[in-house]
């Protein structure tokens, strides 16, 4: 009987605090090394940033300089939510003019729920695919619910 109550127990509980994509949308602020920064998740899959003065518009950014400057840019995310330790990729596509849409992924990284209104975000600017946060990592913000969409 005991053994039976644990069991459904762990299932009760893994399933209240496992994550979806939906519990993503929304957007989330903090501040890294003392600068302002926000993500805003959307349920198509884009994502806007805001980072010490850098706005990117994911849905329809004109890119603002080098050799694609005046292209119209769009910034796409993918995550897997199969794992509690969730990997995501940032996708930038911009059409080059020639009716061609040029994609590339730029950015990856970890998303750790703390609880449904807070997370860790880890930038893998090194490429290295870590298993885990470290919560040291200058790499690393902690981003809090300002609203949901």
């Amino acid at each position: 009987m005991k053994k039976s109550f644990l069991v459904f127990l762990l299932l009760f509980f893994g399933l209240c605090f496992s994550q979806t994509e939906k519990d993503l949308y929304g957007k989330w602020v903090g501040t890294d090394a003392g600068n302002y920064g926000s993500f805003t998740f959307f349920s198509d899959g884009y994502v806007k940033a805001e980072l010490d003065g850098l706005n990117i518009d994911g849905r329809n950014h004109v890119i603002p300089d080098g050799p694609n400057k005046g292209k119209i840019g769009h910034v796409k995310y993918t995550a897997d939510f199969s794992k509690k330790i969730i990997k995501f990729n940032l996708i930038a596509s911009y059409d080059n003019f020639n009716n061609k849409l040029e994609e590339s992924k730029f950015l990856s990284g970890l998303i750790k729920f703390i609880n449904e209104d807070e997370f860790l975000l880890f930038f893998d600017f090194e490429n290295e695919n870590p298993a885990d946060i470290d919560p040291t990592s200058p790499n690393v913000m902690t981003l809090h619910r300002e609203k949901d969409l």
